[in-house]
């Protein structure tokens, strides 16, 4: 299966601007940025597993290789990075008054410390980006925070 024409002319878009230098190479460290920025949500050893780097200017990937890839991950079906209901079972997991709320230091501790960990300069960017503030008494409720993640980025 190829990608549909407007999908390559997409992704041939956003290597451009990864294309710092207009060599028609893109560091490999990006490809997950890359990905991302085509509304894909790969995890970082899915994204090493086919390519991206750990730390820039190890290896380059040109535009046929990166559409190589994108392609891969263009194909995956949806179920594949989560769904909704797979992040509340996941947060529910840390909610022990079953009431819809978590701390707001609390999760953060959970997006920080597990598997695919996020620095915590990342994780004050989903707040922002997400509009998800503490109550009076420290809590959020997870589940409007979830539904925006999911929703995607907005302009």
């Amino acid at each position: 299966m190829s990608l549909p024409a407007n999908a390559v002319e997409e992704a041939k878009q956003v290597f451009e601007v990864y294309d710092k230098k207009y060599e028609g190479k893109v560091d490999s460290f990006y490809i997950g940025d890359m990905l991302r920025a085509l509304n894909l949500a790969p995890t970082q050893a899915d994204c090493e597993k086919r390519g991206q780097t750990k730390k820039a200017g190890e290896k380059v990937v040109s535009i046929e290789e990166f559409l190589a890839i994108y392609q891969e991950f263009h194909a995956m079906p949806e179920k594949t990075w989560g769904t909704y209901e797979d992040f509340m079972e996941g947060l529910k997991l840390y909610d022990k008054d079953q009431n819809g709320q978590l701390s707001l230091g609390e999760l953060s501790q959970v997006l920080s410390m597990m598997a695919e960990k996020l620095p915590m300069d990342q994780v004050e960017e989903v707040w922002k980006a997400t509009g998800t503030v503490d109550d009076d008494e420290g809590m959020v409720k997870y589940d409007a925070m979830v539904k925006k993640i999911m929703a995607g980025p907005t302009n």
